[in-house]
């Protein structure tokens, strides 16, 4: 967050007296800065070492400087301001003050600032790894191995034995085949074998036959997947039809976290974007993810998206309706950044204090996004340098006494210049002030040459005026209501 510096304009003698208090403060060690001396006497001691002395000021006017000693406009002395106390004209001080009003740097710095969203999310099963277990054959269920859902189950396990008189009968009719020696041909053994395949045998009682063993009258049915039973399609005893499912396996390798993204931060997510997701349940842990869909819908109610994440779950302690907390990391590429609390925002313009030179000065800078706790800065910064991080403050009002950040913040665009035409009065309205011209161009306004009745300044100049007059005027650039107000006139080639 960044630190706002109010500033209020109160009346200049108050302004004055409260400078002076401060200064008092500081002359007491309080904050301990390397001031100049106070004292005119001390002054002139000094500048008898060869010290180049650049001017003479009042501490309690900074802003005024002057040639020599004497006295300020508040009647007081004044202090030389030296060339050798401040490389850069800003504040000096000294490593053991730093420390003890808890002065903290920070590097001015280069980082990815791209926005991170937070987003609370919830664990689902992947539907993607669900599996059916069905039989090729209508039949009956004789025995079943499951019998409740939530079951964990692995693959190849055996689910249910099933008998089915069509397989059966599929049995007896390759095994007398089998048995028939040379009276039946290959191709037809090779059919009644790829019967017995379609109606779902598996490969080793096709083996079992080939190798002497008599028909069975069940066959296993035996799981494809691992891991939990979802549904139960048939009980013991039961009958299925072709494709029916005997039962549901959802598989748990893999699980989905669903992310609710509100609708403000959609534009900051995306595909293949990395997210980082912790979980209530288990403190200090944390999985790593990829956004691998948006959902197409919007939640009315709550204004947010789903955003979906596969996360891998090989130890399986990621459970289905499980909380979770995702922070989706965005890439909006390098910038230069300073922490924000360094940042100074004077309502008008924002500054930092940098350390050149050994001395602290503010420098005006241009910020953009926020990212964390950084703030980008656009201009007036380079990284590597160092900025006041904490106790600026204290810093900013010694530089304010000493003239930089106050003659900073009072630093006015000069004013606008009039633009200046010429022209022949077409009529006079001295008792409202107005003045009707035929003006040629004038390029700084983007006027083309026209007749426009303009407001005069002060009543007095419609003084001389009359029609056909020839004469050269200057008007202010921005009108003033629904007029263009003239500020001199004058006929042409007079003053």
């Amino acid at each position: 967050m960044r630190r706002t510096l109010i500033v209020r304009r109160v009346p200049r003698r108050t302004a004055l007296i409260a400078s002076a208090a401060f200064a008092l403060v500081l002359a007491s060690g309080f904050l301990g800065y390397e001031l100049v001396g106070s004292g005119s006497q001390q002054s002139e001691s000094q500048s008898g070492g060869g010290r180049k002395i650049l001017y003479w000021y009042d501490p309690m006017v900074p802003a005024e400087h002057y040639p020599g000693p004497g006295k300020s406009s508040m009647g007081m002395a004044l202090v030389p301001k030296y060339a050798d106390e401040s490389t850069t004209g800003g504040v000096t001080v000294s490593p053991a003050v730093m420390q003890a009003l808890g002065v903290r740097l920070a590097a001015v710095e280069t980082r990815d600032i791209a926005p991170i969203v937070h987003a609370v999310a919830q664990v689902q099963f992947d539907d993607r790894l669900i599996r059916e277990v069905q039989t090729l054959t209508p039949g009956f269920v004789e025995s079943l191995s499951v019998r409740a859902e939530g079951e964990p189950v692995g693959a190849g396990r055996v689910i249910a034995q099933v008998y089915s008189p069509d397989l059966l009968t599929a049995e007896a009719e390759y095994k007398a085949i089998l048995t028939s020696g040379g009276v039946a041909s290959r191709e037809l053994r090779s059919a009644a074998r790829n019967r017995l395949k379609l109606l779902g045998a598996p490969e080793s009682l096709i083996r079992r036959l080939e190798h002497g063993g008599a028909p069975q009258r069940t066959y296993a049915v035996v799981a494809n997947a691992s891991g939990v039973v979802t549904k139960i399609g048939v009980r013991p005893g039961g009958q299925v039809a072709l494709g029916d499912s005997i039962v549901t396996i959802q598989g748990l390798s893999r699980v989905l976290v669903v992310a609710q993204v509100p609708e403000a931060s959609l534009s900051n997510v995306h595909v293949g974007q990395p997210a980082r997701i912790t979980f209530p349940a288990y403190p200090g842990e944390q999985r790593a993810g990829t956004v691998d869909y948006i959902y197409p819908s919007l939640d009315a109610q709550s204004r947010t998206a789903r955003v979906r994440i596969t996360v891998a779950n090989p130890d399986r302690k990621l459970k289905n309706g499980m909380f979770a907390n995702v922070a989706l990391q965005g890439t909006g590429g390098m910038a230069i950044v300073v922490p924000s609390e360094a940042v100074i925002d004077t309502g008008r313009r924002q500054l930092v204090v940098v350390k050149r030179n050994g001395s602290f000065v503010p420098q005006e800078v241009r910020v953009g996004r926020d990212y964390d706790r950084y703030t980008e800065i656009l201009a007036g910064l380079q990284p590597g340098e160092q900025v006041v991080a904490s106790g600026q403050f204290l810093i900013d009002s010694e530089a304010s006494l000493q003239g930089f950040i106050s003659r900073l913040q009072t630093t006015q665009a000069p004013a606008p210049q009039p633009a200046t035409g010429r022209g022949t009065v077409t009529a006079v309205d001295a008792a409202n002030g107005l003045v009707t011209i035929q003006h040629e161009a004038i390029a700084s306004l983007g006027f083309p040459a026209m007749t426009m009745t303009f407001k005069l300044a002060k009543p007095g100049m419609a003084r001389g005026l009359r029609k056909g007059l020839r004469v050269k005027f200057a008007v202010e650039t921005k009108p003033q209501g629904n007029s263009y107000i003239i500020d001199r006139i004058a006929p042409e080639g007079g003053q």
